[in-house]
Formats: structure tokens, C-alpha cells, sequence
């Protein structure tokens, strides 16, 4: 049987003093498929994301990239596996934006047509194509959210995962980045979107996951699993699922 392309396995984290952040928290990511995960703050969903490509490690249990540990080649999970933090400015480096998207390739020593090539690519997947000598400052809070996608993207990554991206952005910037996940989701790229948010983008979604206290509590297609949510303190849209989604505003 094929193995999952993402999987955590009982990941097990605990913060300074004891405290668990992750309490043997468990989820699969199927190859193209869209997933929600929601949760309150303090639930464990930043901490999950940060163990995902490696850049934190647990102190038990394991994430699988195609049923092989990723703790075995970090280097390409993290090329395989892109995240998206809520804090756009914090992910952006470079002078302009084409220097920005340009960063993770010339880390990877690509040769120069090729880090072009991706750049272009990169910015034109998020709607940005034009802005290469725009400096990043100079961008809305949405168009800094889409560089830092573009930005991940140029790495080409199987699964983008993004920490409450819609903070802060007005509906036009919702809109615009729900677009660009659409397109990226059509074209084959797995997405797992970390919110507590859900009238703004669960109608994308093919899953929906609850997490509480460290742990994953529920995992299912959305119709089934919404009428869980108010009980792990996530609020729960009006109206049909259908309509849970700032493009439909």
C-alpha cells in the first residue's frame, strides 16, 4: 500500500518546565489533497507546523515524507515541504521581490536560468508577475503574504503549509490569496491550512482536522466534523458549507 505523502506519527513535544505542546498528536496528508487544520490558540498548531519539515524536532514519535523519516535527509524535506508563517514580514529577506523569490533557489546553487525561470514562475502563480524590482516594504499585507507563497514555491515544494494566513488581510487580500491556493491545489500541490477562522476557507477544503491540547481530536470530511467544532472552542460559521469562503463574498 502507498504510504501517505505527510505523515506525523504520535509526535510528542514538550515545552521547558515539562508542559506538553504535542500529546502524541497524529494526522495523515494524502497527495493532493487540501486540508484544513483549526484549532484555538495554545492548541499545539504552530509547534505541529514547525516539526513538519525539521526545523523542530520531537521528543518522540516521527514525520513520515513517503513513509521515510525525515530526519533522515533534511535538506530536501525542506525543499519538499514549504511553510508559510503568519508573520509575512519575518519570511521575506531580500531587496526586491525577484531577489526574495530568487533566495531559496541560489541557496540550492541552481544555475542562473534556472532561478529565473522559478522566480518567474513563482510570481506569476501569485498574482505578483511585474513586481520584480519592487521593494518588499513597499507591498500590502496581502501581496506580502503572496510573496512569501512565491517565495516557498520557487523551491517547487509537494505541500505547502501555511499558519493563519489570513490575519490581518482585508477581503480583497483574503480573496486574492484563497485564488492563488485554488490554482496551486488544481495544479497538484497539497495544502494544509492551519486557521481557527473557518468561514473563510473551509468550502476549499477536503478535510478538516480539530486540534486540542496537543492533540489531533477529530479528522474527517468537513460536513462531518463541523458540528464538533464549538465544543474545542473554534467557532463555528453560519450558513452552508458551501458558502465558508471569502471568495463567495
Amino acid at each position: 500500500m502507498t504510504p501517505p505523502l505527510l505523515e506525523a506519527v504520535k509526535l510528542v513535544h514538550e515545552f521547558d518546565g515539562g508542559k506538553r505542546a504535542l500529546d502524541e498528536a497524529s494526522f495523515q496528508l494524502e497527495s493532493g489533497e487540501f486540508l484544513v487544520l483549526a484549532g484555538p490558540n495554545g492548541s499545539g498548531k504552530t509547534v505541529l507546523m514547525r516539526h513538519l519539515n525539521g526545523l523542530a524536532k520531537p521528543h518522540s514519535g516521527e514525520v513520515l515524507l513517503n513513509g521515510q523519516s525525515i530526519q533522515e535527509d533534511l535538506p530536501t524535506t525542506r525543499c519538499r515541504v514549504g511553510l508559510v508563517f503568519q508573520d509575512a514580514d519575518a519570511q521575506i529577506v531580500g531587496q526586491t521581490v525577484a531577489k526574495d523569490v530568487a533566495f531559496g533557489p541560489e541557496n540550492l546553487r541552481l544555475p542562473r536560468q534556472v532561478i529565473e525561470e522559478r522566480v518567474n514562475q513563482s510570481l506569476k502563480a501569485t498574482g505578483l508577475l511585474g513586481f520584480h524590482q519592487r521593494r518588499p516594504h513597499t507591498l500590502s499585507g496581502g501581496e506580502k503574504r503572496r510573496l512569501a507563497v512565491a517565495g516557498v514555491l520557487a523551491m517547487q515544494p509537494e505541500v505547502l503549509v501555511l499558519d493563519e494566513p489570513f490575519t490581518g488581510l482585508d477581503w480583497p487580500g483574503c480573496a486574492d490569496l484563497l485564488a492563488v491556493l485554488d490554482e496551486l491545489h488544481r495544479a497538484g500541490t497539497a495544502i494544509l491550512l492551519i486557521t481557527h477562522d473557518l468561514g473563510k476557507v473551509l468550502a476549499h477544503a477536503n478535510r478538516l482536522a480539530l486540534m486540542s491540547a496537543g492533540k489531533i481530536v477529530a479528522n474527517g470530511h468537513p460536513s462531518q466534523i463541523l458540528p464538533q467544532v464549538e465544543q474545542y472552542g473554534i467557532r463555528c460559521p453560519p450558513g452552508e458549507l458551501s458558502t465558508m469562503s471569502w471568495r463567495s463574498k
